[in-house]
């Protein structure tokens, strides 16, 4: 098979790979850039196949001939976007009432660092001229950190933009076969269906506390292209114990499955406790490591993030599809300072971890079903009307009810100070005792 026909690979089809090697291709059915849409010319046929439904090809009625390439090209212009891909999608700190304290977002409560303050307000001299698109000071100081090479190295405009850069890499490769958790953070599949890829999920159970447990290995299944994973795991804050991870990363490159892990909550978690995937990043080219400065400095509102992968190729065709000067002058200055604010780090690790446990005692008091945290977040089952009640008093948690695998009465709470806590506590054993006494 001529080149330029090889671009478009459809694994599903049990017929893979029969037109290798032909000159003479009456219809591309394992070639076909339409399999990942919504509206495709062929009038596909559903089938039922190891419990997913696949595209029954066989029968298309729009074969692909070598004179048809231009329409080919034309009709993938215009296909449409995803109709799931167009809905709404919810994030913490977004309301149109009032908010006194904001528990919805997982955002360090110790706030920006000093240096990190000074860093920006330094760099606004600066800010007329155009920024390094390479990123480079920057992407060298995360490269000695991470102990990788510079070239390993990417950039973002916050985590979301880095995620979504991952998810046209995927459609890119004609990689469109990606499980994710459920529940897990949603920006994971508004990506994918943006770029046409409908995920598969792995359900989460409750009797499990939401974790992921052993039984997922035998998921991790040969017609994999892409594992998303969170870790520590958003919005249930379970981490992925190390021997597990470890057995997850060794089975995906065996079975040659594209792991991405977004480590985001990662620096709020005791490294006694759990050091991430990182370790794994030299030695295994199929890893894709994602973090952001967002939540551990409280960088929410500036967008910084960076992805790391030892396949050096695979992230120079990454920024081959990023947006040039994605990185504010702003932000790569802060980012640069932020790195080296150990003790701040430090410093956060205790203020949480004494938080959470007495967050969590007070919680469970309250009557609340609790999860298990490892994160600066709680994830908990109370009353269907908790988050509504709490609103009217100006504070607002994360409603979780569209989180899959969750529903009304699942919230999410960021761990703050000890004084913001105690207003917390306060308003909510208010609402409980009203619920009671009904």
């Amino acid at each position: 098979m001529k080149d330029d026909f090889c671009y478009f690979e459809n694994h599903e089809c049990k017929y893979y790979p029969c037109h290798k090697g032909s000159d003479n291709i009456n219809c591309m059915f394992c070639f076909c850039p339409f399999y990942t849409f919504a509206n495709c010319p062929g009038n596909p046929v559903f089938i039922e196949r190891n419990g997913a439904k696949i595209k029954k090809c066989t029968d298309c009625v729009f074969p692909h001939l070598k004179d048809n390439y231009p329409k080919v090209i034309s009709l993938l212009k215009t296909q449409p976007v995803a109709e799931e891909s167009l809905k709404e999608y919810v994030h913490g700190g977004e309301s149109s009432k009032r908010i006194k304290y904001d528990f919805s977002v997982n955002v360090n409560p110790l706030g920006m660092p000093a240096r990190v303050k000074a860093a920006i307000k330094k760099s606004v001299k600066k800010a007329s001229l155009y920024p390094d698109k390479k990123c480079q000071n920057l992407k060298n100081a995360i490269a000695v950190k991470k102990n990788i090479g510079q070239n390993n190295v990417l950039l973002g405009n916050g985590a979301s933009d880095l995620i979504t850069l991952v998810a046209r890499w995927l459609q890119s490769q004609r990689k469109t076969r990606v499980l994710l958790l459920a529940p897990t953070f949603g920006g994971y599949e508004r990506a994918l269906l943006g770029c046409g890829i409908r995920p598969r999920y792995y359900d989460l159970k409750r009797e499990d506390g939401f974790a992921l447990t052993k039984d997922f290995l035998s998921c991790v299944t040969d017609d994999l292209d892409a594992i998303f994973l969170c870790n520590p795991n958003n919005p249930t804050s379970a981490i992925i114990e190390e021997e597990l991870l470890g057995e997850i990363v060794e089975l995906c490159t065996r079975k040659n499955i594209t792991l991405v892990v977004d480590e985001c909550f990662m620096d709020f978690v005791d490294k006694k406790k759990n050091a991430g995937v990182c370790k794994y990043v030299g030695a295994h080219k199929n890893i894709i490591l994602i973090n952001a400065f967002t939540k551990i400095y409280a960088m929410a509102g500036l967008r910084l993030g960076y992805a790391i992968c030892s396949d050096s190729g695979v992230v120079k065709q990454m920024e081959f599809l990023q947006s040039e000067w994605n990185v504010s002058s702003l932000a790569q200055a802060a980012g640069l300072v932020a790195l080296s604010q150990e003790s701040y780090i430090k410093k956060t690790s205790c203020v949480i971890e004494r938080e959470r446990l007495f967050l969590e005692e007070k919680l469970s008091s309250l009557g609340m079903k609790l999860y298990p945290s490892t994160g600066n977040f709680i994830l908990a089952e109370t009353k269907e009307n908790v988050f509504e009640k709490l609103l009217d008093d100006g504070i607002l948690v994360r409603d979780c009810s569209d989180f899959k695998n969750l529903g009304k009465g699942f919230v999410r709470i960021a761990i703050q100070t000890r004084r913001k806590n105690k207003i917390l506590l306060s308003a909510l054993k208010k609402v409980l005792k009203e619920n009671d006494g009904r």
